[in-house]
């Protein structure tokens, strides 16, 4: 893991305590973003955040083990702060895709760790990885990918170049 930069890791908390105050205390990932938190965040060489947090029953399946909604939406969470990170783009984006690939069951109790690593960003699109681990060990438990699209308002300047 890349050395954590103040700056960097500041932004990516601030970030996330935005979302928090934005969902107002609901929505189905406010659980999930609550019990997050972000450990480190660099922008050297890529883009990284990495955030951690205890799996709850809330979060698991009737099997007992983390829910793949719950995955995907932390790969989303944590691949959208990422991206906010890496400040190129004025809004976060929306989703254009996002897949996950779920290798090993996660256990209520067990602490996981979700990197976010902004792979490219464009003018338009950004892509994204994430992969989660389990924090005792290592061991990877599942993957994703994250592709976003910039949503940013057009600004003055490529207003005035319009030739309509």
């Amino acid at each position: 893991m890349a050395q954590s930069e103040p700056a960097a890791l500041s932004f990516a908390q601030t970030f996330v305590t935005a979302m928090l105050e934005a969902g107002r205390g609901h929505g189905f990932d406010y659980d999930l973003c609550k019990a997050m938190t972000v450990v480190s965040a660099s922008l050297k060489p890529k883009t990284r955040v990495t955030i951690r947090l205890t799996v709850t029953l809330a979060m698991c399946n009737p099997s007992g083990t983390l829910h793949g909604g719950a995955i995907s939406t932390l790969f989303d969470v944590c691949t959208t702060v990422a991206l906010a990170t890496a400040r190129r783009w004025e809004m976060p984006g929306v989703t254009r895709t996002l897949s996950t690939t779920c290798l090993s069951p996660v256990f209520p109790g067990e602490e996981i760790e979700i990197e976010g690593e902004v792979v490219q960003i464009g003018k338009k699109l950004a892509h994204i990885l994430g992969k989660m681990t389990l924090v005792k060990n290592g061991k990877l438990v599942a993957t994703g990918v994250h592709d976003k699209a910039n949503i940013d308002p057009p600004t003055a300047m490529s207003i005035q170049d319009s030739k309509l």
